[in-house]
């Protein structure tokens, strides 16, 4: 993931902003609208953290797993949410082996994706939970190990 920091000129039409009323805007109560003519959006049940973690826009947060957390049992996800093969638990890093499932409707493996002219990923390795049930998973990372670990996907 590349780190981009702001240049000279948009740090001073920032700042410039900040002085000019941008920060009595911010400082000022807010009204129904976050754009002039744009209502402001209703608060949707769907999005409410739930006991296992925040859900993003209705959907389950995505779960980070790396080969060696996988390798340690059963993985259960909700239906639409997402497990994304890492190789560092801390710093994510590009798991870039390939993976699959004994059944493509409950769980599907998507093979990481590498930006054209580097070697940045550009989509994480990950499985979608597809519908509800239970299937095997396996992942087989560069090296050639393989790992074989159960899925479930509950109902939302």
């Amino acid at each position: 993931m590349r780190i981009r920091t702001l240049s000279a000129v948009t740090a001073s039409i920032l700042a410039v902003g900040l002085m000019t009323g941008g920060a009595a805007a911010f400082a000022a109560p807010q009204s129904d609208t976050f754009v002039d003519g744009v209502p402001t959006p209703a608060g949707d049940a769907d999005e409410t953290p739930d006991a296992d973690g925040v859900v993003l826009g209705g959907m389950p947060a995505p779960l980070a797993l790396t080969p060696s957390d996988l390798a340690k049992g059963p993985v259960t996800l909700q239906v639409g949410q997402t497990l994304v093969v890492v190789l560092d638990a801390d710093n994510g890093g590009a798991f870039t082996g390939t993976g699959g499932s004994d059944d493509d409707t409950v769980a599907h493996f998507d093979a990481a994706v590498l930006s054209p002219g580097d070697d940045e990923v550009s989509l994480n390795a990950a499985f979608s939970a597809e519908k509800a049930g239970t299937t095997k998973g396996w992942i087989a990372g560069a090296d050639g190990q393989r790992t074989i670990f159960d899925i479930t996907v509950t109902a939302a």
